[in-house]
């Protein structure tokens, strides 16, 4: 088992790792499309989240608008909208579980109690990081 600072310094990436996957999962920037148009003036940048799409106007105006309807949305958003929730979903359970398995804490009895959650924690990492990339292939 690695020592109680290393520990500690991989529980503070995971914490950053949770964070990312969280505002990914809600910022709607997942795709960008800019159309400058026939001058500066009428420039439009419209992006598309998971859960919204926004248009900016170069004039520092923008609206969104909600994606309400789950079943009139494309195969692909719906896949990548239940993927990067499951992701943070492990995420967190992951930090949940991994908490008990540290060394500096008190928490969840002796060292081969300890190991088997931090092995736990792990495995929910490293499923989280597989349910986020998933949206890649879509």
């Amino acid at each position: 088992m690695a020592s109680a600072s290393l520990q500690f310094f991989a529980f503070i990436l995971a914490l950053f790792g949770v964070f990312g996957d969280i505002a990914a999962t809600l910022l709607p920037n997942w795709k960008v499309n800019a159309d400058v148009g026939s001058n500066i003036i009428t420039a439009i940048t419209q992006m598309q989240g998971l859960w919204m799409d926004c248009t900016w106007y170069s004039t520092g105006m923008f609206s969104c608008t909600l994606k309400y309807s789950i079943l009139s949305l494309p195969v692909y958003i719906q896949a990548a909208r239940s993927t990067m929730v499951l992701s943070c979903i492990l995420s967190a359970f992951g930090i949940c579980i991994t908490t008990v398995g540290m060394k500096c804490t008190r928490l969840g009895g002796d060292n081969n109690s300890k190991n088997n959650a931090c092995f736990a924690g792990g495995i929910c990492f490293i499923l989280a990081g597989i349910f986020g990339l998933t949206w890649i292939l879509s």
